[in-house]
């Protein structure tokens, strides 16, 4: 599947849904036509990623792409934060604390 190729007739036939819907989620950046072709088409690959997380999946805005990959930082940097203290405590408890 992720070599096939689909038309926005064949992806409305096999979503069950219009035309017109295809190219409202490609205006929405939901969906992507393949890039170097005569006709507008799209990639196998991208079908079975939308197919699997749900075709109700609403992409992301780039303010709220901004927002999260920052929280995802800060959450790292908290992890970090809290293996460095759970690595001393456990220097401390088995008797090697550096004074």
């Amino acid at each position: 599947m992720e070599d096939a190729v689909f038309t926005a007739k064949e992806l409305a036939a096999r979503w069950k849904c219009h035309e017109n819907t295809i190219r409202t989620w490609e205006d929405e950046g939901r969906l992507h036509r393949l890039q170097g072709l005569p006709n507008v088409r799209y990639s196998g690959k991208e079908v079975a990623q939308l197919e699997s997380v749900g075709l109700d999946a609403q992409a992301l805005t780039a303010w709220e792409r901004k927002r999260m990959e920052q929280e995802i930082k800060n959450l790292q940097r908290q992890v970090k934060d809290l293996r460095d203290r759970l690595t001393r405590i456990m220097i401390t408890c088995q008797g090697g604390g550096v004074q």
